[in-house]
């Protein structure tokens, strides 16, 4: 380096350093490089940390998922028409439990009630211990044209705090001709 502080060629810099930056410069630590043993150790360890924090994550998106949804809802839409909508829901989790179900047509909410009808069908099938799992909803009065019936089953968490619905079967599309009756 030369009295003026500019680096000579060779140097591992080219600008002009002043005599306050080559102080703070000089009052850094040294840090030999790697070596190849070295640098594998920390890639190596890096990946390891990516692979934890990979499965962190993951872990608390499939706990998210099972505390907000249930994953053992089961059910079938079977009827939809200008009289009634009717299937089944279980919870093949408590499969002597009663599941809340709730109908939308047109994508507007209509009514909810409990899926406690008599369905031996259901039990037969090896799905339940009783037969008290269908419902059926008495479908409102409806323009002439075609409609969309959903069934959703009610699955509350955190106390009741949270109600998320979770579709039951597949929508059924139906007409209602001009005199409110099926086409």
């Amino acid at each position: 380096m030369s009295d003026t502080g500019t680096l000579r060629r060779g140097d591992t810099e080219t600008e002009d350093l002043s005599p306050r930056r080559r102080v703070a410069a000089s009052a850094l630590p040294f840090q030999p490089p790697l070596d190849a043993a070295s640098r594998g150790r920390l890639h190596n360890l890096l990946v390891a940390k990516s692979i934890v924090e990979t499965l962190f994550v993951v872990g608390l998106a499939v706990g998210f998922y099972y505390v907000t949804f249930n994953p053992y809802f089961r059910g079938a839409l079977d009827v939809a028409d200008a009289r009634r909508v009717a299937g089944w829901a279980i919870d093949e989790a408590q499969p002597s439990a009663r599941v809340e179900v709730q109908l939308y047509i047109d994508g507007r909410f209509v009514e909810s009630r409990a899926a406690d009808a008599n369905r031996p069908d259901v039990a037969a099938a090896g799905r339940a211990r009783d037969d008290r799992h269908g419902f059926e909803f008495t479908t409102p009065a409806l323009q002439s044209g075609e409609h969309e019936a959903r069934v959703y089953a009610v699955h509350a968490s955190g106390d009741d705090a949270r109600r998320v619905l979770q579709l039951v079967g597949k929508p059924l599309r139906f007409r209602v001709g001009e005199t409110g009756e099926q086409d």
